[in-house]
């Protein structure tokens, strides 16, 4: 089991994974708002995929937090 936990690095990788999403996601949605504000052409369906999207964005960020409390206090514990 330690091998499969080693090769995984105690789910690192995943962490890293979404962390990439969150960022790519957050470039988009920054790239949006810009062009929102600079060609004042969003309509209202444009500004309510936005809030999702940030939503959306918020919620991984949390969730990110937790995984990255999860994996340093399991790591604290392999330790011991």
């Amino acid at each position: 089991m330690s091998a499969l936990t080693k090769g995984f690095n105690g789910g690192l990788w995943a962490f890293r994974l979404v962390f990439a999403v969150v960022v790519a996601e957050l470039a988009i949605v920054g790239g949006a708002v810009v062009g929102c504000f600079a060609e004042d052409i969003c309509n209202e369906a444009d500004t309510q995929a936005i809030k999702e999207t940030m939503q959306g964005l918020a919620t991984k960020s949390f969730a990110l937090y937790a995984a990255e409390k999860g994996i340093s206090s399991n790591s604290k514990k392999e330790e011991e």
